[in-house]
């Protein structure tokens, strides 16, 4: 109940819903929104598979993990450059606002169920693209939302998510390579 509550408060002052979510940082808040993120990624992926529940279930898990893994070392990346940079925002609170932005991802269920829905327009193709534009309003939101909150320059606060994604990204790629890697050595 709480969390619709703040929905409402961000809907009718995005300054002031900011400002609650960030001054009392709540896990269970964020937690929501990386659940979202990870129900949603599920369901965009896995429309019209045959998937049982306990392998629904299993994927869920396993990508609300990666989710809050992701979220908690970029909001370590961020917060470190942010710190040096003199703004007062801890780490705790970035990771509440990442998850925040998991509830963006929730676009990718329409679009997932309006691509199974009409399977002859082959709107299927467009999936990577609808992946892209929900990840840089996800980007967008997060910019402003840093704005708002520490009162920076819109690209200070670019930065300072690039600097948290990058390494991040990085460090991803690098263990899909090694994983793939001993996959090769294993057959």
């Amino acid at each position: 109940m709480q969390l619709i509550k703040n929905y409402f408060e961000y809907m009718q002052n995005p300054t002031q819903g900011l400002q609650n979510l960030i001054t009392n940082p709540s896990f269970k808040k964020a937690c929501c929104g990386y659940f979202m993120a990870a129900l949603s990624l599920v369901l965009f992926f896995n429309i019209g598979d045959e998937l049982t529940i306990p392998v629904l279930l299993l994927k869920v898990l396993i990508l609300f993990v990666a989710e809050l893994t992701l979220g908690t070392l970029i909001a370590s990346f961020s917060g470190f450059f942010l710190t040096f940079r003199k703004k007062n925002i801890s780490p705790a609170q970035l990771f509440v606002l990442i998850g925040s932005a998991g509830f963006i991802k929730g676009l990718l269920i329409a679009f997932a169920l309006i691509s199974a829905a009409c399977p002859a327009a082959g709107l299927g193709v467009l999936a990577p693209l609808a992946l892209l534009l929900v990840l840089a309003l996800q980007l967008t939101y997060l910019t402003c939302s840093l704005c708002r909150v520490t009162k920076t320059s819109v690209s200070l606060a670019l930065l300072a998510w690039f600097f948290g994604i990058i390494p991040v990204a990085a460090m991803f790629a690098l263990l899909g390579v090694f994983l793939i890697w001993m996959i090769i050595l294993v057959a």
